[in-house]
């Protein structure tokens, strides 16, 4: 070879590198130091300014609008709640991540630096439904279906049988913890149920993720109804009281935050009979179909218990569907075939994969 060509070798392999992916380092000491003080300094803050609100803010509030008047209650529980999502179980989630994996598979990088068009999705979606755009959608789709009330038929069956399913008189905490698992017992069904052939087309949006992101935990399709039905329903009607749900939604987020994020730990024994890891889940999220899917139950005592649970756990694991998705910041047209797909196989007895 000539010393000409070994030039020219060598330059397109410096060129190459240069435009290569970083390669993952870890986080320093100090670094970590560092992000521990920045959270520290972050939620203090952020309690303080969440106290001001709440000794300002009226719980109810009524305006008159060309005549007439609009009342809006539960105020402080509406704020509190979009408010823990997104100034603190994001935050937190992302600054986990962060202290895992290091910069270069953080999630905050992707966001910042490294968007992907499934990326773009995730957070498309994301602040559309923190808009609540998503769900006036998901209510035409739906037609109806989403305004049926746990709590109605709670009531309906007290009224009409006498029978009242009431919790018994513990800790908050331990009213959290019990009810976790009930409402991940749940969970396990419907998300058995929503990988049947029928219903597994408006599933399959979530699953078209080509990519782990923090907020891939919110790609969920707007016409997916079958929570209404094996979560919501079944809780209202087991007396679960509304401070405690609301504590366990925040726990669910936050795990659902977790394993859908870049660090590739199976947590140990925690995450093998406690909470799924995000290997785990990334397993779940397979591209590859030529072996049975598990890991559906956020608590891994329910796949153990119904033969699901598999610790074949790899983070290198490609995910995603086997069908074309477009992603990007334009989702809507993905949304509708998905929702055309599962109406088509209702009624032609014909699922579509």
């Amino acid at each position: 070879m000539s010393d000409s060509s070994a030039m020219e070798i060598d330059a397109g392999a410096l060129a190459f590198a240069d435009h290569a992916p970083p390669k993952p380092r870890g986080v320093t000491w100090g670094e970590r130091s560092a992000l521990v003080a920045a959270l520290v300094v972050y939620v203090a803050v952020l309690a303080a300014a969440a106290w001001a609100v709440m000794k300002v803010l009226p719980d109810e509030l009524s305006a008159t609008l060309a005549g007439h008047t609009v009342h809006v209650g539960n105020l402080r529980h509406r704020l509190f709640s979009n408010a823990v999502l997104v100034f603190l179980l994001l935050p937190g989630a992302l600054w986990v991540e962060f202290m895992t994996v290091g910069w270069v598979r953080s999630s905050v990088r992707k966001f910042l630096l490294a968007r992907s068009p499934s990326v773009k999705t995730d957070m498309a979606v994301f602040v559309l439904g923190q808009a609540h755009l998503l769900d006036i959608l998901g209510k035409v789709m739906l037609v109806g279906l989403s305004m049926v009330s746990g709590l109605w038929i709670r009531n309906w069956l007290t009224a009409t049988t006498g029978l009242a399913i009431n919790p018994p008189d513990l800790p908050v905490p331990v009213l959290v913890v019990a009810y976790f698992f009930v409402y991940t017992f749940f969970d396990y069904w419907t998300h058995r149920l929503d990988h049947s052939p029928f219903f597994w087309p408006l599933h399959r949006y979530h699953h078209s993720a080509e990519e782990f992101c923090v907020i891939t935990a919110g790609r969920v399709h707007p016409a997916a109804f079958t929570p209404i039905f094996l979560i919501n329903i079944p809780m209202a009607i087991l007396g679960a009281p509304a401070d405690v749900m609301l504590y366990v939604n925040v726990v669910v987020i936050a795990v659902g935050f977790l394993i859908h994020s870049e660090i590739g730990s199976d947590w140990g024994w925690f995450g093998r009979w406690v909470i799924q890891s995000p290997v785990s889940h990334r397993l779940h999220h397979k591209l590859d179909m030529s072996y049975p899917t598990g890991n559906f139950a956020m608590a891994p005592i329910w796949d153990r218990l119904f033969g699901t649970f598999n610790a074949k756990a790899d983070p290198t694991l490609a995910i995603g569907v086997e069908r074309a998705y477009r992603h990007g910041w334009w989702f809507l047209a993905d949304v509708f075939r998905d929702y055309w797909h599962f109406w088509k196989g209702v009624f032609t007895r014909r699922p579509i994969e």
